[in-house]
């Protein structure tokens, strides 16, 4: 498990952890006004970008 390797890559996965649960939620709420299912458009969101980021920049913080 080399994304748990580092005190750095460990800070990115808590990070990611806030993107995709809290953050991502936060933010797309509002645009789906009454619908029933409102944070999975949003763990969507957070997830896609969390994993864009890691496959950019996670290299950086395994070394």
């Amino acid at each position: 498990m080399t994304h748990l390797s580092s005190s750095s890559s460990i800070m990115a996965m808590v990070f990611y952890s806030f993107l995709t649960f809290f953050l991502g939620p936060f933010l797309t709420r509002p645009f789906l006004g009454n619908h029933p299912d409102q944070c999975i458009a949003g763990f969507l969101l957070g997830f896609t970008i969390s994993v864009l980021l890691w496959m950019k920049f996670g290299k950086m913080l395994i070394k």
